[in-house]
């Protein structure tokens, strides 16, 4: 990457924040920050495997090289860099090899609505201006081998078919036979668990690296939250700074769909996700 970078990695499941707070701590701590998910990034060299569950065996020169130097056009002018990609909840220890001076920052969030917003994303219709914007950011090397199955495979298929045609966020062992046998809404429930637990799993190998928080909690206080991340991350908390950053942490996320479920979906959230729920602290759907 050049110059000395100190690479932040928010690590979180889809739907969990890890916008809202790549985007609010880059603003208060002046850092840069990669605009958008690079999947595809992290698995060059590995486009063939059916999941996002990387192991550290699957780690290739070229990746590292690729993946740091890709990271590295987005720092800040105090060297500083976040990047996240939901993906990555399901192989911290693969990445932490490509960037083993990472901090990485593990936000948490209510699975039962994390599970009813990406329920949501998966029908959601294409959004064909975001593509475009982020299509400027795909490395041209990469066409021959992923662009085919990003353009096409998982965009136009699900404009031009409807429904969910595709996958969308991270794809967890298994991901393709639940589809078939389970469905989406307990598809969407997996991801949340497969997420938090293997990330928890590959995090706690990295004590010294980790910061974690809930995306509860930077709703309810953005100020205090930040400036507590910007102190855990070793850096000085520049109140101005810190003040637009709190101001990006807009009301309308304190969205709520426990009160929204029907009956079918409670039971099943209570089956698929219920003991993680209570073992994170949050009330049973």
């Amino acid at each position: 990457m050049g110059r000395e970078v100190k690479p932040v990695i928010v690590i979180g499941a889809a739907r969990s924040g890890t916008k809202i707070l790549r985007d609010s701590l880059a603003v208060a701590t002046s850092a840069g920050s990669v605009p958008y998910d690079i999947g595809y990034v992290w698995r060059y060299g590995n486009e063939r495997s059916p999941d996002d569950a990387l192991d550290t065996r699957s780690v290739k020169p070229k990746t590292v090289r690729l993946v740091r130097r890709f990271i590295g056009r987005y720092v800040g002018p105090n060297g500083l860099v976040i990047e996240k990609t939901v993906g990555n909840t399901l192989r911290v220890p693969y990445v932490a090899k490509i960037l083993p001076d990472a901090t990485f920052v593990h936000i948490v969030r209510d699975g039962v609505n994390v599970t009813e917003s990406t329920w949501r994303e998966w029908h959601a219709p294409g959004n064909l201006r975001y593509l475009c914007a982020k299509t400027r950011h795909f490395p041209v090397r990469m066409i021959p081998t992923y662009g085919r199955k990003f353009l096409v495979a998982q965009t136009w298929r699900r404009w031009r078919l409807g429904g969910t045609a595709g996958t969308w966020g991270p794809r967890y062992p298994g991901i393709d036979r639940d589809l078939t046998e389970v469905g989406v809404w307990a598809v969407c429930a997996r991801q949340w668990r497969f997420s938090v637990t293997s990330a928890s799993q590959g995090l706690a190998r990295l004590p010294n690296q980790v910061v974690e928080v809930r995306f509860e909690d930077l709703l309810m206080d953005p100020a205090a939250t930040l400036a507590s991340l910007v102190r855990q991350l070793g850096l000085p908390v520049d109140e101005e700074s810190l003040g637009r950053a709190a101001k990006m942490v807009k009301p309308a996320a304190t969205h709520s769909a426990r009160g929204k479920l029907n009956e079918e979906q409670r039971v099943l959230l209570g089956r698929e996700i219920g003991d993680l729920l209570k073992e994170l602290g949050y009330d049973s759907p």
